[in-house]
């Protein structure tokens, strides 16, 4: 057989994309992990008490299993993509595409056929191809527009909430949200702020890694940027400025969809997610204030939060209303059509007996890039139920946070006073265990206690900067799940969008303490 010639030479780059990609994932998750472990590693006495760390143990596996669910959910879609995308350049050329990656061999037992996969991937713009397909059909942008909008809200709570705890390397979960999906990230940094209940103290943020993944970048850092206190927070025009820019890229994607600027509007849109993370380490620190407590920035933040809830859900609801009047009969087309047998036996029988609606959702059936996106957006929604439960938030903040309108439940006095009420109820409760323990063991056998020295001596006493790291810690939640939060945060995500119900979650989560 004579051996196949192409027009255009193999680009080395193109082919070393992908194996760049999955590389960088597995570090990434190394590097997550090791933040993971040095936040568990620094762990004060009173955040490692056997009712927390019993509740830990319970709450972990749950988002380690979202974690993986949402990770497995992204590769097995990666592998559909490609080979799609494999089988439509080798059908365009005259060659016969396998029936799947694994070798395949025909009665004789010979190769019955012969991968280019250098070719392929130097003529083919997969990335590319496999966005545009997400963004170019309204009923498809419908599921893609809602991972871009609560990407958006979830950086603010990693700028935020992710700094005042000092949980190291946060643009590495980000990078994550755009390499694997906003699910597997989102669940990852949930695991974050379980193990990192209270801000890490100085000696906590200096902790050795087992292994440091980035020791280069800690140093440069060190160098060139301005170290700031952890109570320091930037100007909200600056978050304000780095969400404007990523709500008008966002609302240029379907527009640009099949144009030479696409990739530049695609990467402009995934790039200024970053610039909440990163303002805090680039920008002056004249363009900011160091907040005595968390709670002055409170008004603020959910101003901030309500805002990226109201222009979420503004985009969110053109997004719905143009996806239902376009109901053209191709709508489901795309350039990888050919190939998929719901396509072509069954869609135009689908299309004449749904509604509008159901198009919309039926979409994530279109393409196996706008499943996994769809997919997302539902494990992102159940996580984000999950955690509202977990962390019992008040659903007066959630709304407050999420609904435009409604007036704001912080202040700086109101919170502090609420925070001191926390703390007193919480003293008053350990008062009354104590004599209830007392009277217990009075009414008991008298024993001898063991002792070596001093028993008073050797009693754990926090010391003042403990003491008040855990006045700005988590209030330990009940045992049993706010259902009623969790609930709340999935009618949010289905009457109002993913983003809006992650803005309500996330504000009421930076001001809950």
């Amino acid at each position: 057989m004579a051996p196949v010639v192409f027009p255009h030479p193999i680009s080395y780059a193109a082919v070393a994309a992908p194996g760049v990609h999955v590389a960088s994932v597995v570090y990434l998750t190394y590097t997550v992990a090791t933040s993971l472990l040095t936040s568990y590693r620094a762990l004060s006495p009173p955040q490692d008490t056997r009712s927390r760390a019993t509740r830990r143990a319970k709450l972990i596996p749950v988002f380690i299993a979202l974690a993986a669910l949402a990770f497995s959910v992204a590769a097995f879609a990666a592998v559909d993509v490609a080979f799609l995308s494999y089988r439509v350049w080798a059908d365009q050329r005259g060659l016969k595409a396998p029936p799947s990656w694994f070798p395949h061999k025909n009665s004789l037992g010979h190769d019955d056929t012969e991968l280019y996969l250098g070719q392929w991937l130097s003529d083919t713009p997969v990335y590319r191809d496999a966005l545009e397909i997400i963004v170019e059909r309204s009923r498809r942008f419908w599921w893609g527009q809602q991972i871009d909008l609560a990407t958006l809200s979830w950086s603010v709570l990693l700028a935020v909430e992710g700094r005042r705890r000092g949980i190291r390397n946060l643009p590495a979960f980000l990078t994550l949200a755009h390499l694997v999906n906003l699910s597997y990230a989102q669940n990852l940094f949930y695991l974050a702020l379980l193990v990192t209940p209270a801000p890490l103290s100085a000696g906590g943020q200096d902790l050795a890694l087992p292994s440091n993944p980035l020791p280069g970048w800690g140093r440069l850092r060190g160098r060139l940027l301005t170290s700031k206190p952890a109570s320091w927070q930037p100007r909200p025009a600056i978050f304000y400025s780095s969400i404007a820019l990523g709500f008008g890229s966002i609302f240029m994607l379907p527009y640009a969809a099949g144009t030479p600027s696409f990739a530049t509007v695609a990467f402009l849109a995934r790039a200024t997610t970053f610039l909440p993370v990163l303002a805090p380490y680039l920008v002056p620190a004249s363009w900011g204030r160091v907040n005595a407590t968390p709670h002055e920035s409170y008004a603020s933040l959910t101003t901030l939060f309500r805002t990226i809830s109201l222009v979420s859900l503004v985009l969110h609801y053109k997004a719905s209303a143009v996806g239902l009047v376009n109901n053209a009969p191709d709508s489901h087309y795309h350039r990888h059509s050919a190939f998929l047998p719901w396509d072509v036996n069954e869609r135009s029988k689908w299309d004449r007996s749904t509604t509008a609606i159901g198009k919309i959702l039926g979409s994530v059936s279109d393409h196996p890039a706008v499943q996994a996106v769809g997919f997302d957006v539902l494990i992102s929604a159940f996580s984000l139920g999950i955690w509202a439960a977990v962390r019992a938030v008040d659903v007066r903040d959630i709304i407050a946070s999420a609904v435009p309108g409604v007036a704001l439940t912080h202040d700086g006095l109101a919170s502090k006073s609420k925070s001191s009420e926390a703390v007193g109820n919480n003293d008053t409760t350990a008062t009354g265990k104590s004599a209830q323990d007392t009277a217990t063991r009075r009414r008991g056998r008298s024993h001898k206690a063991l002792t070596n020295g001093d028993n008073a001596g050797d009693m754990y006493e926090p010391s003042p900067a403990e003491a008040a790291l855990l006045a700005e810690g988590d209030i330990l939640p009940a045992e049993e799940l706010d259902k009623e939060a969790g609930a709340l945060s999935w009618g949010l995500a289905a009457l109002l969008g993913l983003a809006s119900a992650s803005s309500g979650v996330f504000g009421a989560e930076c001001t809950s303490r």
